[in-house]
């Protein structure tokens, strides 16, 4: 039995035109899950395009701004005609923005908590909705076995939650990470007796799209976050597809079936001891 195999499942995941959601992407379709990826752009990027071609599965590409409710229940309602069904939802959308806390606009915060926070929800609901429906249709009276038909719905939040930098001045994702967070257990509650679990996964310092151009930018800034990394000597912060399998195991239904209401935080140890955080020490 491979307790990995996602065969006959469709994901939805958002924000997977780039950085770790086209990781978790592609880590799904290599477990032959279909995957629907929902980003803001108006064309699929050259990573979805690769991974179309590569895996055997289905892979379609969604214009959607999560903000919105609207174009989000459009885009579920679209994404289950097309596949069928919806059994997983990774929510990988996101934004930062270094900004001190005294001049932080509020363009920033009310985007950051728009895109973090409220399309993860919109996003989340949606799929719910549909599993749910997808399970009673099944005749399958609740208490549902997570094992057997139920979903799995991963919210991506952030070790900053556990652990503050002072390398950055991100107060607005913070908070919208942690309201990210905050959602896990009352969820995890609401949709146990469909056999739908709630998890979050929150990523350590990564070199992602993103994290290679503060690499350019902004050098000691990465060379603290290397220093903060137990794993790699503080030679290296993580890789995306090191998230892949942690990943995995919280969307399988025979790895990760009975995890639910848990955030899973793979940081490479940087949350686990005190380290000197200002720059230059």
């Amino acid at each position: 039995m491979d307790l990995f195999d996602l065969t006959g499942q469709t994901a939805v995941v958002t924000g997977a035109a780039r950085g770790l959601g086209l990781s978790f992407a592609s880590v799904l379709a290599r477990a032959h899950c279909n995957v629907a990826i929902l980003d803001i752009g108006r064309a699929a990027s050259e990573g979805v395009d690769h991974l179309r071609t590569t895996h055997g599965v289905r892979i379609e590409y969604y214009t959607c701004d999560i903000s919105s409710k609207a174009q989000v229940v459009d885009t579920i309602e679209r994404v289950q005609q097309d596949f069928g069904r919806i059994d997983i939802n990774v929510n990988a959308a996101g934004v930062v923005t270094d900004e001190p806390f005294i001049s932080t606009s509020e363009d920033t915060i009310n985007r950051t908590f728009a895109i973090n926070f409220t399309g993860s929800f919109l996003v989340a609901q949606a799929c719910a909705a549909s599993m749910i429906k997808r399970i009673e249709a099944s005749l399958l009276s609740p208490p549902v076995d997570p094992a057997v038909e139920g979903g799995s719905i991963v919210f991506i939040a952030s070790i900053s939650t556990h652990l503050p930098s002072m390398a950055q001045n991100i107060a607005p994702y913070v908070g919208s990470k942690a309201a990210v967070r905050g959602l896990v257990k009352p969820l995890a509650v609401e949709l146990a007796p469909y056999g739908i679990r709630v998890n979050s996964l929150s990523p350590g310092y990564m070199m992602t799209d993103m994290m290679e151009g503060l690499q350019r930018r902004q050098p000691d800034l990465v060379r603290q976050f290397q220093r903060e990394t137990l794993l790699g000597g503080g030679r290296r912060i993580g890789r995306p597809d090191e998230l892949q399998g942690p990943l995995l195991m919280l969307c399988s239904r025979r790895a990760g079936g009975w995890m639910t209401g848990q955030d899973l935080l793979v940081d490479g140890g940087a949350a686990s001891w005190k380290h000197a955080a200002a720059l230059g020490d």
